[in-house]
């Protein structure tokens, strides 16, 4: 269904941008070039399709169109030509790029020089206008508000006591009974859960396997730089997940590690490296388009996150690193 309509969405970019969509058949047809993003608005870690079509005559052709190298706000994941869509007595070439949603806020995409070939060879430029777009966070905008329930005092007794005297006075004793045994048993629960930690810690030894892990994402050819990274991250999540109990980071993006989810009070120090060490890990293998020092890049990354484990290691388990 979305392929149907992407020709559809293209015309309607070019006519609200001033063109005219459709020329009668007598009107020679107009070079014309636009750019749709949809949807216009994207939330952080969605992917979203960026399209821009050029409607020529029937004997033009338009060479492949090299995206941008790089765009405020996403990470471009890759383009394709799409098939030529033949509308009457004119074509419309039409070129897909991918891209994943980076961060949130207000971004434009910035103008392209679209090339057109006649049936001679000729070459002709055309620009692209800039289309502004916007991420969202995943994050909900505003709490529910709750409005507080009306009531009415009861009468007093007969002997001037009010009801409400003994109500609370009932209902402290209750209370105070239930609170001071839920914080003995979470004070039991605790001690135990500490002390089963504690020994699956020293029977597992999760920084020796992320230590290894990272050495041999490490070891890998420099053309695998993607390959390392993504290891890489995944050794690192793995063993933050173990060693603190924090299953969450390895299924969350970073943008919600950093935005929703406090880390245990053992790992609050060292948080924000440990975030820093996972974006220099997935930053360049998410772009799509390789930049030549991607590769070095990756070493150093790799590098600080073998330290970050290594720094982690509780001390009388030093001599394992």
């Amino acid at each position: 269904m979305t392929r149907a309509i992407a020709p559809a969405l293209a015309l309607l970019a070019l006519a609200c941008s001033g063109e005219p969509a459709a020329p009668p058949p007598d009107t020679p047809v107009a070079l014309q070039a636009a750019v749709a993003i949809e949807p216009p608005q994207i939330r952080v870690g969605d992917v979203a399709e960026v399209e821009i079509s050029v409607v020529t005559p029937p004997d033009h052709r338009v060479p492949p169109v090299r995206p941008p190298a790089a765009v405020d706000g996403v990470w471009l994941l890759g383009a394709e030509a799409l098939p030529v869509v033949a509308d009457g007595a004119r074509l419309v070439h039409r070129t897909r790029i991918r891209v994943r949603a980076r961060e949130p806020g207000s971004f434009v995409w910035p103008a392209l020089a679209v090339q057109v070939e006649d049936a001679s060879g000729a070459r002709t430029s055309l620009a692209t206008q800039e289309r502004p777009f916007a991420i969202v966070s995943m994050l909900p905008l505003a709490p529910e508000r709750v409005d507080p329930f009306t009531y009415r005092t009861p009468a007093t007794t007969p002997t001037g006591l009010s009801p409400w005297l003994a109500a609370a006075a009932g209902s402290a004793a209750t209370l105070a009974t239930l609170a001071l045994g839920l914080v003995a048993l979470r004070l039991r629960r605790r001690a135990r859960d500490r002390a089963a930690a504690r020994a699956e810690l020293q029977a597992t030894r999760p920084w020796v396997e992320a230590l290894a892990a990272l050495e041999a994402a490490r070891a890998l050819d420099t053309s695998a730089w993607r390959e390392a990274g993504g290891a890489g991250a995944q050794a690192l999540r793995r063993y933050v997940a173990r060693r603190y109990g924090m299953p969450a980071i390895e299924a969350c993006p970073s943008e919600e590690l950093a935005g929703v989810r406090p880390p245990p009070l053992l790992l609050a120090a060292r948080w924000r490296e440990a975030l820093a060490c996972l974006h220099a890990l997935d930053a360049d293998r998410f772009r799509g388009l390789a930049t030549p020092d991607a590769a070095a890049r990756t070493q150093r990354a790799l590098d600080a996150a073998a330290a970050w484990v290594r720094a982690t290691v509780p001390s009388d388990a030093a001599q394992d690193t």
